[in-house]
């Protein structure tokens, strides 16, 4: 008699209980420019932004002449990785827990079902959102009805909008949690020194209970 064959299980973020981000939304938010990952292995790099508050869809474009956007189709199941700091960790900064190299990083994977935008008004909505969102922190902020004129007509027909209908949302914030306090400020100040400064403020952050 064969035995059954375990369903396989769902594809997960790995991510120990020390290492689960809290806010995994954050890492999207500070850091949209992402991979985003399709059926038979398309992959692109692109601004990805929440669509709106609820923050339960993301919204970007790709370039219509390539294979990736070609092959994109409503329904297919994506994953976005979002990837944030990260460096290498040397073992000479872990006095009282010796230990060997590591890796420190902040990521956001996120998984839904796409939903493709070929029509005009809906990709120039696309793209006012997303311009609107990076342009939010300027005094004068530029907007897309600033563009040349006839520029963004132009445009238009060589991109390939999408959103994605957000499932699951993970991050992991692997920021030498399992160290005592003072390898951890050491491992800062060796980051600092290296000007790895954002990831060694997220460290900062955490220890201070600020994430």
């Amino acid at each position: 008699m064969v035995a059954d064959t375990p369903a396989p299980a769902a594809p997960t973020l790995y991510r120990p209980d020390a290492y689960a981000a809290l806010e995994p939304e954050r890492i999207v938010d500070d850091y949209p420019f992402a991979t985003l990952l399709s059926p038979e292995l398309h992959a692109t790099t692109t601004p990805m932004l929440f669509e709106r508050s609820d923050r339960a869809t993301l919204i970007g474009h790709l370039a219509r002449r390539g294979s990736h956007a070609q092959a994109m189709r409503t329904g297919d199941r994506v994953l976005a990785i979002f990837a944030g700091p990260h460096a290498y960790i040397s073992p000479r900064w872990y006095t009282e827990k010796p230990e060997v190299p590591t890796w420190d990083y902040v990521a956001t994977h996120v998984r839904g079902q796409l939903e493709v935008i070929d029509d005009d008004a809906g990709q120039l909505e696309i793209l006012r959102r997303t311009i609107d969102r990076m342009e939010a922190s300027a005094a004068n902020p530029w907007t897309i009805d600033d563009a040349p004129e006839g520029r963004v007509a132009f445009l238009l027909p060589l991109i390939r909008s999408f959103r994605v209908h957000i499932e699951s949302i993970e991050g992991s914030t692997k920021l030498s949690q399992r160290h005592p306090t003072g390898d951890r400020e050491r491992v800062v100040a060796a980051l600092r020194a290296q000007r790895e400064r954002t990831l060694a403020d997220y460290i900062a952050a955490d220890l201070d209970g600020a994430l």
